[in-house]
């Protein structure tokens, strides 16, 4: 018979083993607990048997997952999941919030995102907030950003930084469970990670995602890497670097839509050193397909109007903000001292905070860039930023030509 102990007598020297022996476990997979789903906490400190019985049978599910290690093959063979190319968002009830605040990347500045947050006066239940990607690295609390934003419901692309964490977290979370950070260490000298960009201590994405929690991590991994909006914003698409003109927002690439800033002879290219900006070759299409735009051309239907769309982006640091008709760039270099701005529907409103620059006074000498002026023809506000920051595609080169048809 079990006779329940009072509330303020300690675990049994039993339960006591279970529970050292489980925080073991879980400490082995270097997976972190989320402050937001205390419910284990507070069983532990009121219902100490209960809890013992939870950790346990959380410890024995873990066991029974670490019974039979990956194999050196299984581990470089990994491919993470891909992400949702386009998602169509819906608003609940189908009632339209009063406001979409659109929100540049954050890099991990949890700081200047709940200024810009008390300065917008954002409400939650009247105001939906959407994030253009890039919600961590480079700052110092990339995990309080992601916390943040599930907090609030924020809606949020895929950046070319959030995708290393969420792949990553997939690793750790299978063939990659249970071998310690040396074992990767010497993997990734050896070129045995899965991926080139799976990089220990030179990029932060590694110990972001191992400190994620089980919910942080969920939320992350559901980010699509194209948000298309309800009514009545349905003319406007959100992605983290932007799109490709030559082809139907449903047909686009994933990498691309991540990395891409520029078109040399008809390739998209992460390097902003080269050819067009993208967004100035997606404004010469829109003017085309839009009959009530100057100098649109003739013959124009119904049907291609509703190709028209208006894209918000991130990603494009070096150009710093930049407001044209078609497209909204929102990055504006908040972890390098600049500013972190939110574009607010409707009204097309500009509110912006300071922000410290963090990767200045990391003192790490290789993530440290020439400030230059980098700008479109369009550019509003144009201002400085890296110079270079070239992203390797992780899956593929980019095959032939596209040939970019307006």
């Amino acid at each position: 018979m079990i006779v329940n102990q009072p509330q303020s007598q300690s675990l049994s020297s039993g339960a006591t083993a279970i529970v050292d022996e489980a925080a073991r476990q879980l400490g082995a997979l270097n997976i972190a607990q989320d402050p937001l789903d205390g419910a284990l906490a507070n069983e532990a400190g009121h219902h100490p048997q209960k809890a013992a019985v939870i950790i346990k049978r959380e410890a024995t599910k873990d066991k029974k997952q670490m019974h039979r290690r990956a194999t050196a093959d299984e581990m470089k063979s990994f491919k993470a999941n891909q992400p949702t190319l386009l998602q169509l968002k819906e608003f609940a009830d189908n009632v339209a919030p009063k406001r979409l605040i659109f929100i540049g990347d954050i890099h991990g500045c949890l700081t200047e995102l709940n200024l810009l947050l008390e300065k917008v006066k954002f409400t939650p239940g009247e105001d939906q907030v959407v994030m253009v990607g890039d919600l961590v690295a480079k700052g110092p609390e990339s995990v309080g950003v992601v916390r943040r934003a599930r907090k609030i419901g924020a809606w949020c692309v895929r950046g070319n930084h959030d995708d290393p964490v969420i792949r990553w977290r997939e690793f750790l979370d299978g063939p990659g469970i249970g071998v310690s950070v040396t074992e990767l260490t010497a993997m990734e000298k050896a070129g045995s990670l899965p991926y080139s960009d799976f990089q220990i201590t030179a990029k932060p994405h590694f110990e972001i995602a191992r400190k994620l929690s089980p919910a942080d991590f969920t939320f992350m991994s559901k980010f699509p890497t194209i948000l298309a909006l309800p009514e009545p914003f349905s003319e406007w698409v959100v992605a983290h670097g932007g799109l490709d003109p030559s082809q139907a927002i449903s047909k686009q690439n994933q990498d691309d839509v991540m990395t891409v800033r520029n078109i040399e002879n008809s390739k998209l290219t992460s390097d902003n050193d080269i050819g067009t900006a993208w967004f100035e070759v997606w404004a010469a299409k829109m003017k085309l397909l839009n009959p009530s735009a100057e100098g649109s051309s003739s013959g124009i239907t119904s049907y291609d109007q509703e190709l028209v769309k208006k894209v918000i982006y991130g990603h494009d640091a070096s150009r710093a903000l930049q407001i044209n008709e078609y497209t909204k760039g929102l990055d504006s270099r908040c972890v390098y001292g600049g500013e972190l701005t939110a574009f607010i529907l409707p009204g097309e409103e500009l509110v912006s905070v300071k922000c410290s620059n963090y990767e200045e006074s990391s003192g790490t000498k290789d993530r440290r860039r020439n400030l230059h002026k980098r700008g479109g023809s369009n550019s509003l506000n144009q201002g400085k930023g890296r110079k270079g920051s070239t992203y390797k595609k992780r899956s593929k080169q980019l095959g032939a030509p596209k040939t970019v048809e307006l």
